[in-house]
């Protein structure tokens, strides 16, 4: 009997708190649980977020630089548009356009690029127009290209 006692306060007894198998499940498990709530808010939610912030309209219709870091933005808000000087540290608002003109401005066609015919044109054009150098009758016939005095040399 006393062996079986020696024996029984040797034995490893199991602890009073939880096993660790049991603890992990129950961390997998909040986590799941975190990660379903997630993906329910986000169905939930996200589409009434992304309407909303396509009502807001807020365009940034050209920029120009004007040196440094100053530049002027034309800024559409809804149905208005708005020119706004851009500084360093800086925004101010300049004018607001009239909603006629920037609707005939946003429909006005671009100015058609230059055809081929057209550029060779303007080359005979430029040919006629450059001044030949006096005097020497011995110098080569110019072709258009570049001398070495210059554009118009």
């Amino acid at each position: 009997m006393l062996t079986l006692l020696l024996l029984d306060a040797t034995s490893p007894k199991s602890s009073p708190g939880p096993e660790l198998t049991q603890y992990f499940a129950v961390c997998v498990g909040l986590i799941g649980l975190v990660l379903l709530a997630a993906w329910g808010f986000k169905r939930l939610f996200a589409r009434s977020l992304s309407a909303r912030a396509a009502r807001r309209s807020l365009q940034v219709l050209d920029v120009l630089p004007l040196g440094g870091k100053q530049r002027l933005a034309v800024v559409r808000c809804y149905e208005r548009t708005f020119v706004v000087g851009l500084g360093d540290k800086e925004l101010c608002l300049l004018t607001e356009l009239d909603p006629q003109v920037t609707t005939e401005l946003a429909v006005a066609p671009a100015p058609p690029l230059p055809t081929a015919a057209d550029q060779s044109a303007f080359r005979r054009l430029l040919r006629a127009a450059v001044p030949r150098p006096p005097g020497n009758s011995r110098a080569a016939p110019h072709r258009g290209g570049l001398s070495s005095e210059g554009v118009l040399g």
